[in-house]
């Protein structure tokens, strides 16, 4: 059986960099799952995405939302947060999540090179404020030797 997180632990790995799920109600009434890079603030998720968006205009219709993120490694945590999506104005202090996720280098690349192409539309935010979440936490369930394991595989060749 995971463990859950604690509040502490929960804030200390959504503010990590990882890549989240956001899942919007799709006109059909089907999920519509999205990947999505995010800074997570006071509680809070922050999005940027473009205002023609499908996840925009799913929001913009029903604001329920569900936001999954996971580590991909094991041992596996994840937190699932359930709550109503805002769609906002650009906000600025969002522009430095390339930088985030791709480091400094990476960024610049980013912005220099491949942002006009990825951003196309007028740019919206999007908050997601969660109202409760379900957590998993498999590393308790890891013995030692398989954690000394898996941080050995994270620089082994891979076919080991």
């Amino acid at each position: 059986m995971p463990a859950r997180l604690s509040q502490a632990q929960r804030e200390r790995f959504l503010s990590g960099r990882h890549v989240a799920v956001l899942v919007t109600n799709g006109t059909d009434g089907h999920p519509v799952p999205t990947p999505i890079w995010y800074f997570y603030r006071d509680g809070a998720f922050h999005f940027r995405t473009e205002y023609g968006a499908i996840k925009t205009q799913n929001i913009l219709r029903d604001a329920k939302v569900s936001v999954c993120v996971q580590e991909e490694r094991a041992p596996y945590k994840a937190v699932i947060a359930y709550g109503k999506a805002e769609v906002g104005n650009k906000l600025d202090w969002l522009a430095g999540m390339p930088r985030h996720y791709l480091g400094l280098i990476g960024g610049i690349g980013y912005e220099r090179t491949a942002q006009h192409l990825i951003e196309s539309g007028p740019e919206v935010s999007l908050v997601v404020r969660p109202e409760r979440y379900v957590t998993f936490d498999f590393g308790a369930d890891t013995p030692l030797v398989g954690r000394l394991w898996l941080l050995a595989k994270r620089v082994l060749p891979p076919w080991l």
